[in-house]
């Protein structure tokens, strides 16, 4: 069994692939577009599907099924990296544009800890997990 994620950007998915591939090395495995067709000839192209590799994890993003503004609350996205440099250089790419909640430092969860809200308003937490 494998639990993936699925996270709904309507009308800012393939945005956010590009700033994820960007921000943070994601990797796209996988992209499914679905066009206009005929009884929506007018329709843009939406990002049905796209999975993305971020570390050892796997996330989906979605336009999803409807144009409901994205409302990201009662979770986070954990990024665990390995030192202290790779947490400043996620938690800085990550706030571009976005919002630092908790900027990084000791905590008893981790060395460093710290949390942001991307542009997209996905909350992440940034940590080194201690030893």
């Amino acid at each position: 069994m494998q639990f993936i994620p699925t996270i709904y950007l309507p009308g800012s998915c393939a945005a956010a692939i590009s700033f994820y591939r960007n921000a943070i090395g994601a990797q796209l495995l996988s992209q499914l577009t679905a066009g206009p067709d005929s009884q929506n000839p007018g329709a843009e192209p939406k990002i049905i599907r796209a999975a993305m590799r971020i570390g050892e994890g796997v996330i989906y993003l979605s336009e999803g099924h409807h144009a409901a503004p994205a409302a990201f609350q009662g979770f986070s996205l954990a990024l665990n990296v390995a030192d202290h440099g790779e947490a400043e250089r996620a938690m800085q790419a990550l706030a571009d544009g976005g919002t630092v909640q908790f900027p990084l430092r000791k905590t008893m969860l981790a060395d460093p800890f710290g949390k942001v809200i991307d542009r997209f308003g996905v909350h992440w937490s940034v940590e080194v997990p201690v030893s």
